[in-house]
């Protein structure tokens, strides 16, 4: 029988790891994670007319119309190579973004992380980051050997503006009432794959490919 070519999405509450799932998963699947913020930042960066009016959204906190989202996303997403399959991090956002990326190119796989919101916070509020080489720690689960410094590269973690408890929670009320609809879309659409985020890395990435391998994707 032959396998499904993945095309997903992984999506799911701050905090639930969809950064460090999507790229364990690229890289045993050997497709490209795709992240929809750095195809933005890459056109604020070369300082084109979409760009700059994406910039100018960024720059005062404001979430940028959809409208200029699918520009950014189509036009970037022509220079990847997207053959083999590919995984989608940070779009679509919303249910409007899932249904015109439909028109597209029609997804076989939603990963959905699902997470209490008070994980979500505890792990946020205890997560600090290296800003030379993007290195992700926890204070009480994963600390770094020497404190405050990262393993890797040496540089200095800092603790983001935004992973403050007030800031998280309102992050997550948005997560709820923009994004997590895409449940209902995607579930009415049979790609649909819910995973409980509360656990270890390495246990939750076992059961993704468990699970996708159970749906007929190659893992």
């Amino acid at each position: 029988m032959a396998r499904k070519r993945l095309r997903a999405v992984i999506f799911g509450p701050q905090g639930s790891g969809k950064g460090t799932q999507g790229q364990l998963l690229a890289e045993r699947l050997d497709v490209p994670l795709i992240g929809a913020g750095d195809l933005c930042r890459a056109e604020i960066a070369e300082g084109t007319p979409l760009g700059r009016l994406m910039d100018e959204y960024v720059s005062h906190g404001m979430l940028a119309p959809d409208e200029l989202v699918h520009a950014i996303i189509l036009k970037r997403l022509a220079h990847v190579p997207m053959e083999k399959g590919f995984i989608l991090d940070g779009f679509p956002r919303n249910v409007e973004q899932a249904g015109f990326f439909d028109k597209f190119c029609k997804l076989t796989l939603a990963i959905h992380l699902k997470m209490p919101d008070a994980v979500a916070v505890e792990r946020l509020a205890h997560r600090r980051q290296c800003p030379k080489c993007k290195s992700v720690y926890h204070l009480k689960h994963l600390p770094p050997a020497i404190e405050g410094i990262c393993a890797l590269c040496k540089g200095e973690l800092v603790h983001r503006d935004d992973d403050v408890e007030e800031v998280i929670r309102k992050r997550l009320a948005v997560y709820h009432f923009m994004t997590e609809p895409m449940v209902v879309y995607y579930r009415a659409r049979g790609v649909l794959l819910s995973v409980n985020a509360d656990q270890p890395v390495r246990e939750l990435f076992d059961e993704l490919i468990k699970k996708m391998g159970k749906l007929g994707f190659s893992v």
